[in-house]
């Protein structure tokens, strides 16, 4: 059996600081519990879904929380290489940016997103996400493409 913190990691890829702060303080009112594994861009985000899906599963996260304008490899990048990968089909992208553009949600969509919220993120707004994600861990799993209660 896996322990708390792997069972409910979440990946945080986030190049803001203010934005990763806000993030956590929200997650920490949702009452959610669970551990944060928070990268600055991309190219970290990739690399470590590379290392954990083939060397250690167990610390896969159950979401990723992606954001889209990033410097390097931006969120649509990251989505891309991730539609790519079978093995991590399962986890569901939930997309945090500041583009409210049509076109950007479409493509975020079209990519394989399951949510796609604009920052600034309302409080409830992402409590509600979070505990979404509560209470599919609770009765039994999160499935890609819809975060499922």
């Amino acid at each position: 059996m896996l322990s708390d913190a792997k069972k409910h990691l979440l990946l945080l890829v986030e190049d803001d600081e203010a934005d990763a702060i806000f993030f956590n303080w929200a997650l920490k009112k949702s009452g959610l519990d669970c551990a944060v594994k928070h990268v600055l861009d991309g190219l970290a985000a990739v690399d470590y879904l590379r290392k954990a899906s083939t060397s250690d599963p167990d610390s896969l996260p159950r979401t990723i929380f992606l954001d889209l304008k990033m410097p390097g490899m931006n969120g649509f990048e990251v989505l891309s290489w991730f539609a790519d990968q079978p093995s991590l089909s399962h986890i569901p992208m939930v997309v945090l940016t500041g583009s409210d553009l049509p076109s950007d949600r479409e493509r975020a969509c079209a990519l394989g997103a399951a949510e796609y919220l604009v920052k600034p993120v309302q409080v409830t707004d992402l409590q509600r996400l979070l505990g979404d994600i509560r209470s599919a861990t609770t009765a039994g799993g999160v499935r890609a493409g819809r975060v499922e209660a």
